[in-house]
């Protein structure tokens, strides 16, 4: 059941909390791999590779795939420097109100 969780894809397109809390959770994700490594390089690779699979696998789309891991690495790179929490929290912050926008709430 956990291995299905992981597997699905989920962009969220109509649902900017769960946009939020994923996309929230790949950085934190990226951030703990990070300082447990020490080093962001194979944070950004492996997860490139684990997106690759469920893009090609398991049907899901290329952007949200990118964008997955776009926010884990900039949590692996935060795991250095918080201060790439900012930036990374206004991206975040723009796909919560474009995914607002279009449900009209």
């Amino acid at each position: 059941m956990l291995f299905d969780f992981f597997r699905t894809p989920s962009s969220f397109t109509d649902d900017p909390r769960g946009f939020a809390f994923n996309q929230a959770g790949h950085a934190g994700v990226g951030m703990l791999l990070a300082w447990a490594l020490g080093v962001w390089w194979p944070v950004a690779l492996g997860y490139a590779a684990w997106e690759v699979v469920q893009w090609r696998r398991f049907g899901g789309d290329d952007w949200d795939g990118l964008q997955d891991w776009a926010f884990v690495v900039i949590g692996a790179f935060a795991a250095a420097n918080l201060w790439l929490l900012v930036p990374m929290a206004g991206y975040l912050g723009a796909g919560y109100l474009r995914r607002l926008d279009a449900t009209g709430d």
